[in-house]
């Protein structure tokens, strides 16, 4: 359930002395209420009767002169100007809760919780090996709060303060953000059992001239580097799909099909798929990031475990696999 924290009254200016002022739980059930869309479910959400939330948001409405939301019977959506402001309003409260911890902190009586996001093709045996041994050698005894989701997603995010810390793919040039490397995936062909190269230890790019390959969609933060190896190879390379998931599921499915993709535990899922290494690219081909808002000061049980995930060691996927397979 979603618990809305009872942080202190923020009193802003208001035009009518008889209305009541903006309210910092105003804020919060706007903020929810842009991500869900929905009266009925924000209110539930909150634990709040629907008369309040609207309340809540007219309180908003009067005080900046806007409209926020675009209402009808069916739907609701976001005003242009409303997009514009959940994003600073979500801005404003992270840098709220973030002072009410520091001073938690300096007081020792602050509650620990981490909001942490990661891509799914981090989790696994190792990551939740990690997670155990975090909160073995921490001092604080951490509520750790885990979100799934792509990379553009869990940054998206962290830059509005939703997420404390996340563990994803670096996705073009976002300012303000901190990158530690922790860990790596290998480029590999993915083949079905019955294809001819399935019996094959590994594979050159050379080789796979004239195949139709299969690949990640154009937005995913891979194509850039495969793309770039696979024009040197002039290789004929289909970008279209989400996830290692969906292409596993076609090659599996269809023996005709083979497709390049990152190596990962949900690979495991499909007894028909055959990884073959590819020998030409790197074995951390694909890189996996720490991410944290670059701040000069941070709760300090987030900033042990960003030390903490930044030194630990995570072991190259396709090489604990071959050992366990006998490859």
């Amino acid at each position: 359930n979603l618990v809305i924290p009872h942080r202190v009254l923020l009193t802003i200016p208001y035009k009518d002395t008889k209305e009541m002022p903006m309210r910092v739980e105003d804020l919060r059930y706007f903020e929810h209420l842009s991500k869900v869309l929905n009266f009925t479910r924000a209110s539930k959400d909150l634990h709040i009767s629907q008369p309040t939330l609207s309340l809540a948001v007219k309180r908003l409405e009067d005080e900046w002169g806007v409209q926020l939301l675009e209402r009808n019977r069916a739907t609701v959506e976001l005003t242009d100007i409303g997009h514009d402001i959940v994003e600073c309003i979500s801005n404003a409260l992270y840098d709220l809760d973030r002072a009410q911890t520091l001073a938690e902190e300096s007081l020792g009586t602050e509650n620990a919780v981490i909001n942490l996001g990661t891509i799914h093709a981090m989790q696994g045996k190792f990551w939740s090996q990690a997670l155990f041994d975090f909160r073995a050698q921490s001092s604080f005894d951490p509520q750790i709060t885990v979100t799934q989701a792509y990379s553009r997603e869990l940054l998206r995010r962290l830059r509005a303060g939703q997420l404390d810390v996340v563990i994803c793919s670096r996705v073009g040039d976002m300012k303000g953000l901190q990158y530690s490397l922790c860990w790596s995936q290998s480029l590999v062909l993915g083949v079905n059992r019955k294809h001819p190269l399935a019996q094959r230890k590994n594979v050159s790019l050379g080789e796979l001239k004239g195949m139709e390959l299969l690949s990640y969609n154009p937005n995913s933060p891979v194509t850039e580097g495969l793309k770039s190896l696979a024009e040197s190879y002039d290789l004929d390379v289909h970008y279209a799909y989400d996830d290692e998931i969906t292409l596993s599921s076609i090659v599996a499915a269809d023996p005709s099909h083979v497709a390049l993709f990152c190596y990962s535990f949900l690979i495991s899922a499909f007894d028909d798929v055959v990884c073959l290494p590819i020998r030409e690219a790197p074995v951390d081909f694909h890189k996996t990031y720490v991410v944290c808002r670059d701040e000069s000061r941070r709760p300090r049980a987030v900033q042990e475990f960003i030390d903490f995930m930044s030194s630990y060691r995570f072991p190259l996927l396709l090489d604990y696999a071959k050992g366990k397979t006998g490859q």
